[in-house]
């Protein structure tokens, strides 16, 4: 009988440490899975800020030409983007933090016109967000300098950088991003004239 206690002992302690490593095992798999949930978020605004076109938003008007608009928690451009299985469309993105989530909404451009753009249904991207922060990079002046917002006419920045934040289970959760757009901003290299053969 005492044999037998002991025996359940034993094996009582073995399970306890079992379901405790277990426990562990699965906070770390939960906390790895949000993280790389956090990182492809971030990966997909690096991708979709990387593809801005210098194209007018359909909030422009002629006195004020805008390519990117942006402040701290909010992002607008237009880009292409992939649609389908080898196809492609310009579409005007906006990116924002609503309640705890992080949304992207799709405007379909028609054309020029303010008008002529269908605006989807916003999506949400990454639950759970606490915080996100845009900064460009300004690199027209002298010294290249980072801006907490950008409206600046007929421009792109030369690169966006952000920070995403996401709070879940009572942990703590960051992605950073970069985001170069200094080739949407490259001229065209002057045509120099051919010299012809004799």
């Amino acid at each position: 009988m005492l044999v037998g206690l002991a025996l359940i002992g034993v094996i009582t302690s073995l399970m306890m440490v079992f379901l405790g490593q277990a426990r562990t095992m699965v906070r770390i798999e939960k906390a790895t899975e949000f993280q790389m949930e956090v990182d492809a978020a971030s990966r997909f605004l690096e991708t979709a800020i990387s593809h801005a076109e210098p194209l007018p938003l359909s909030k422009s008007s002629p006195d004020q030409v805008l390519y990117l608009d942006g402040d701290a928690a909010r992002i607008e451009f237009n880009a292409v983007q992939a649609i389908g299985f080898k196809s492609s469309a310009l579409r005007e993105i906006a990116v924002s933090l609503g309640g705890n989530a992080l949304a992207i909404v799709q405007k379909t451009r028609r054309g020029s016109q303010p008008g002529a753009s269908t605006q989807s249904e916003p999506v949400r991207l990454l639950g759970g967000v606490s915080a996100i922060r845009f900064e460009y990079l300004d690199g027209s002046a002298a010294a290249s300098s980072w801006l907490p917002s950008w409206n600046a006419p007929r421009r792109l920045p030369t690169a966006v950088r952000f920070t995403v934040s996401v709070l879940r289970d009572g942990a703590a959760y960051s992605a950073s991003g970069f985001a170069r757009l200094d080739l949407a901003n490259a001229r065209q290299p002057p045509r120099t004239n051919e010299t012809q053969r004799p």
